[in-house]
């Protein structure tokens, strides 16, 4: 008997390959001073973090990574040039949360987290479409009948991911440090599609 695993989604794990310089972490220090109320935590109030000139050469290793998910993962002859959209802080503490969601108008989504305590702190990932019209008692989860996957992070991990995967973070309990992660979306610049088919698409 074989089980075929048929259309997995890609969960990319890697790490920073060093800790951020003092002025790197200066920098991002200065963005908790002006935060938002998010559902459950808080968020920077600047939302394009990445292209602070202090943070570039974070910017470039997070984007090498990228380059790799898309070397690996999705594995393209198109004519694209993936690039860092948006970027922004967050910030979670005892008894709070990050609901439940996805990122539109995204291809990949990613997580860098600048404080993090594997103990404590982690990441669920949610199946897109559970089965909810009848639901049966599971005495042995597996990855064909769980409904969500936790990740356990800690300093320094980076996560890349479909951006319409659902993702969350479950309430806080134990700990005393904030859980600081830097989230950032990816799209692309290039041609896909075929010319002769009426597909073409170019997107500058």
């Amino acid at each position: 008997m074989i089980i075929h695993q048929l259309f997995p989604e890609p969960i990319y794990s890697s790490k920073l390959d060093r800790a951020l310089t003092k002025k790197e972490l200066k920098t991002i220090s200065q963005y908790k001073k002006e935060t938002n109320s998010n559902a459950g935590n808080m968020t920077s109030s600047e939302n394009y973090v990445l292209e602070n000139k202090a943070l570039n050469n974070l910017k470039k290793d997070l984007h090498t990574k990228v380059m790799d998910y898309f070397d690996k993962v999705i594995c393209t002859d198109n004519l694209i040039t993936p690039y860092i959209t948006q970027s922004w802080i967050n910030y979670l503490k005892n008894n709070q949360f990050h609901h439940q969601h996805n990122h539109q108008n995204s291809l990949i989504s990613g997580v860098f987290y600048i404080s993090a305590d594997k103990e404590v702190d982690s990441i669920t990932f949610h199946k897109a479409y559970p089965d909810d019209k009848i639901k049966l008692n599971i005495n042995k989860y597996n990855m064909f009948n769980a409904t969500s996957f936790k990740f356990r992070v800690e300093t320094g991990n980076i996560l890349l991911f479909p951006s319409s995967l659902a993702h969350g973070v479950e309430k806080k309990k134990k700990g005393n440090n904030i859980r600081t992660s830097l989230s950032f979306n990816v799209f692309f610049k290039g041609t896909v599609g075929n010319k002769n088919d009426l597909t073409e698409l170019i997107i500058k």
